[in-house]
């Protein structure tokens, strides 16, 4: 078994109660991962982006997952992983540094974002406004011009046509 199909096995797993929208939570998962797969990204990458809400919506830990996997993939979900916060603005706040300091984490929440804006485009429209309108704000708090700008660029690129 390769450690993506058991990187789904543990989402699966661990968001099986979970919904997004009127789909199992497994359909945000998988579209993550997709958007990691198509532009490229290595085996690390995309399974933090099958696991990046776990630490923040189930009971898996960054042990697990380090033990599960390594200490790269541990580390870019925890990166990814919202703060507490009184409202959304403030935990953005408090976890857009933590995203900042690692260009895998960028990645995924980039794909996340993207993800997020195309079922919102489709069936929310009120969230993909609002995605709309953070995208500048969003891009200066996550960028950071010491990363390797070949290797985020791309999914700029997606998340940028989405937010036109």
């Amino acid at each position: 078994m390769t450690n993506k199909e058991r990187a789904l096995l543990i989402a699966e797993q661990a968001h099986a109660n979970q919904t997004y929208d009127i789909y199992p939570y497994m359909y945000h998962i998988r579209m993550v991962m997709r958007i990691l797969e198509d532009l490229g990204y290595d085996e690390d990458t995309i399974i933090a982006g099958i696991l990046h809400d776990t630490y923040e919506d189930t009971t898996l830990t960054y042990s697990k997952v380090k033990l599960a996997f390594n200490e790269r993939v541990a580390e870019i979900i925890y990166c990814v992983t919202d703060e507490l916060g009184r409202n959304r603005k403030e935990r953005k706040l408090k976890t857009y540094p933590k995203i900042r300091s690692n260009w895998r984490a960028v990645v995924v929440k980039i794909a996340d974002r993207i993800a997020n804006m195309k079922h919102s485009k489709q069936y929310t429209s009120d969230m993909f406004k609002m995605y709309q309108k953070e995208f500048s704000d969003f891009k200066e708090a996550i960028n950071n011009p010491e990363h390797p700008q070949s290797e985020i660029q791309k999914a700029w690129d997606l998340l940028e046509q989405l937010s036109n």
